[in-house]
């Protein structure tokens, strides 16, 4: 045997061994090997006085030393613990991070204006790891970027999502919809009712929309079922999730050199939830590639122009690029990383939103029965305009994304200290009104988007409630007062400054359409099984009592009873 295959065979026994470990306890192996790592500033952070003395928060002896809140705040079953520490210590308290190091979970509309508008890449930004597993996964797109080359990408991207281009897609929106109907009605066969996965059609029907009037492509998923591709988009959340308590090693594995070496690393490791992230991405990748590669061939013949063909994002984009000056062009790497990043965001937004809705109109016949009626004194073919003047669609489509939103945190950094006023003033452990608070360098913010959307000081006491007719009356002073700072409606759901979500139009106006279609042609009812809402990256329905949440082959799923009218 030659020395390289020894110095090989040594490495695979090395990986195996940790495997072992890794497999079964993916949180506390990315503990321990980050206080190896770190094990000075580690047990600096133990011991430090506290930044935030007089800053309530929950109780940390329940909790591990080393852990600190982290789990609580990240299992899948996290939400109920996040409207706890709203209602009990309100807008802003203090939490235990890992090493004892004080964070912050913040709701209050004045403080998350300066961690995300104000303060953006200044006071505040992402995590470093952030930045760096959607740069390996993704590819440099909007999320992955920051800066200087993130503003480029924004520019570029943003005539794309006006409303005088949103306009042109809603012909496409409803066709695609009228394809999801026709194949609903044939799997129902005869009977015309069916318990179905309402998941899956969302998805799917998700996947369809952002690939033809994101791509202008055709993944054919609604007539010829799951490809491999359709597949890794879905399982991207869940496996992020499942490799998300390594998030301490993240930076680290990213920043080594060569590339080759992170490559070799990742084929390497046998931990099945990293390997299946790397299959996912592969899948992911070569996808992109093969449609820009056919994008760019048709743009060059003369094959795509200005008419009917090229309405699609990336059309446009590719068009667009070509005509910029040097200084405004984005590199291949870059247009890789938007396609990625369009499909993925696109598709999670508007499927989990999509079957949210369907269910909460399945618990509530009134409201379905209201929204029906509504649409069906409406046009056929409605208009993007005729669209925008449903008030009950519309009204149920932001109440739902107002107490649902499909992401429950946003993590951001103080990058230096900063003092930071506060909305909604809170009480300090000594009794006294804090209504500013001085943030320390390195802090982590928690930006509680859901408690945010729900707090009972902005939408009054009945802010946990559903009830879409609160968009048909005034609102209550205490939301324009509030200053909430997201780009939708007074609501944080789709964050809010210069990275907010770009195509938030984009997918209200895919909700809109797609739901008139649907309701107007079924009843939806709720299904023999219970399905609640867990956080997998995304917030996404899983059958109740399912074991191994994550595991491979697990999926999420909406079971509703569909009849058609």
């Amino acid at each position: 045997m030659s020395e390289t295959n020894l110095d090989f065979d040594q490495v695979q026994w090395l990986l195996n061994k940790a495997a072992e470990f890794l497999q079964t306890h993916p949180l506390e192996s990315s503990i321990a090997l980050a206080f190896a790592s770190m094990g000075g500033y580690a047990v600096k952070k133990l011991i430090a006085p506290p930044n935030y003395p007089n800053i309530d928060g929950p109780p940390s002896d329940d909790i591990n030393i080393v852990f600190g809140h982290f789990v609580k705040l990240n299992t899948p079953e996290a939400i109920p613990f996040h409207d706890e520490l709203q209602d009990k210590y309100g807008s802003v308290c203090k939490l235990k991070g890992i090493f004892g190091k004080e964070e912050l979970f913040v709701s209050d509309p004045r403080f998350l204006h300066e961690v995300l508008v104000k303060g953006v890449d200044t006071a505040f930004s992402h995590e470093q790891y952030f930045y760096d597993f959607n740069a390996a996964t993704l590819g440099p797109g909007l999320l992955s970027t920051y800066g200087n080359i993130h503003k480029v990408q924004r520019k570029m991207l943003n005539p794309v999502f006006t409303s005088k281009h949103m306009k042109s897609l809603v012909s496409v929106f409803g066709a695609i919809a009228q394809n999801t109907k026709h194949s609903m009605i044939k799997e129902m066969g005869d009977s015309g009712k069916k318990e179905m996965d309402m998941l899956r059609w969302c998805g799917a029907t998700a996947l369809e929309l952002i690939g033809q009037a994101g791509l202008g492509h055709t993944f054919g998923i609604l007539e010829q079922g799951d490809s491999a591709y359709s597949l890794a988009i879905k399982d991207f959340f869940p496996a992020f999730a499942k490799v998300i308590p390594l998030k301490a090693l993240i930076p680290f594995f990213c920043h080594l050199r060569p590339k080759a070496l992170q490559r070799k690393l990742a084929e390497w490791a046998p931990v099945p939830s990293v390997q299946r992230l790397r299959h996912i991405v592969k899948v992911q990748d070569d996808q992109a590639q093969s449609i820009l590669e056919l994008k760019k061939d048709r743009l060059k013949s003369g094959q795509l122009d200005d008419g009917e063909e090229l309405h699609d994002i990336m059309s446009i984009l590719l068009k667009a690029n070509m005509e910029a000056s040097e200084k405004d062009r984005l590199p291949e790497d870059q247009l890789l990383g938007q396609m990625n990043t369009l499909i993925l965001a696109g598709h999670e937004t508007t499927s989990g939103a999509l079957t949210r809705l369907l269910q909460l109109l399945a618990m509530n016949q009134t409201i379905q029965d209201h929204l029906r009626a509504e649409l069906l004194k409406a046009s056929e073919q409605l208009t993007y305009d005729e669209l925008q003047e449903l008030p009950y669609l519309d009204a149920i489509c932001r109440e739902t994304l107002r107490l649902y939103p499909p992401f429950a945190l946003l993590e951001r950094e103080a990058l230096a200290d900063c003092t930071v006023p506060l909305r909604y003033p809170i009480k300090g452990k000594n009794g006294e009104e804090i209504r500013e608070i001085r943030v320390r360098k390195g802090t982590v913010i928690h930006a509680a988007i859901g408690q945010a959307n729900r707090s009972k000081e902005t939408w009054g006491e009945d802010a946990d409630v559903f009830r879409p007719e609160r968009w048909l009356e005034k609102l209550p002073d205490s939301v324009s007062d509030s200053k909430t700072a997201g780009v939708y409606s007074s609501l944080m759901t789709f964050s809010a400054g210069p990275r907010s979500c770009i195509g938030f139009k984009f997918a209200v106006l895919e909700l809109k359409t797609v739901l008139s279609t649907l309701v107007k042609s079924f009843k939806f009812e709720p299904g023999s099984t219970k399905a609640v809402w867990l956080m997998a990256g995304s917030m996404l329905p899983y059958v109740e009592g399912t074991k191994d949440l994550f595991g491979e082959g697990v999926r999420p799923a909406m079971p509703l009873v569909v009849s058609v009218l």
